[in-house]
């Protein structure tokens, strides 16, 4: 079940489900999410990222300030911080949609789930496809968050907060993707099958 805004409201209010939140933000079945000041960027210097190599995959983005702005090149992916942290309960999740402003420009957001109990802020996917330079700054409103309530009890163990590989959970600073430890754990998995037969 979608949520609508006075549901919204009340969760703002009772779970602090959004913090930093905007009233103006906020619409019949969703809120806006904002851009912060604060955006990460991707390397051209590293050449080729190793997704095996711990060492060169937080070396593939830098942090940049916007307080006065960024101009996104034709076709560069950039990830954005939201002003927004978000405090989910366990009966509820969100998804990241596009808005469709942003979609007829050319600006396309990435899609994103946020599990139930994940608390922090979120880093979204921006993609400029047009052949233009397209400026942004903090406050824009980027994307909406859809919230659904879960029917049925959720097991305790598999709750986002609960999880030894919540990568994410109180997420403030950039957290780089542990993609490297994923590989390295399917290929031992891998090993332990072969040298059993």
């Amino acid at each position: 079940m979608i949520l609508s805004d006075k549901k919204i409201r009340d969760l703002i209010e009772k779970e602090k489900l959004i913090e930093n939140y905007n009233e103006k933000n906020i619409q019949a079945v969703s809120y806006d999410v904002t851009s912060s000041n604060v955006i990460q960027v991707f390397n051209r210097i590293l050449g080729v990222v190793d997704l095996r190599d711990k060492t060169s995959i937080p070396l593939a983005n830098k942090e940049i300030n916007i307080d006065y702005g960024y101009r996104i090149m034709p076709n560069e992916y950039i990830l954005v911080k939201t002003k927004e942290k978000f405090n989910f309960p366990e009966f509820l999740t969100g998804h990241i949609r596009p808005r469709t402003t942003f979609a007829r420009l050319g600006l396309i957001l990435s899609d994103q789930h946020i599990n139930p109990t994940f608390s922090g802020h979120l880093y979204l996917g921006l993609l400029n496809t047009t052949p233009n330079t397209i400026e942004i700054y903090p406050d824009l409103k980027i994307g909406q968050m859809v919230f659904e309530e879960i029917e049925g009890e959720i097991s305790k163990e598999l709750l986002y907060k609960n999880k030894s590989d919540a990568k994410y959970q109180n997420e403030d600073k950039f957290v780089s993707p542990p993609i490297a430890e994923e590989i390295e754990e399917e290929y031992q998995r891998i090993l332990k099958r072969i040298s059993k037969k």
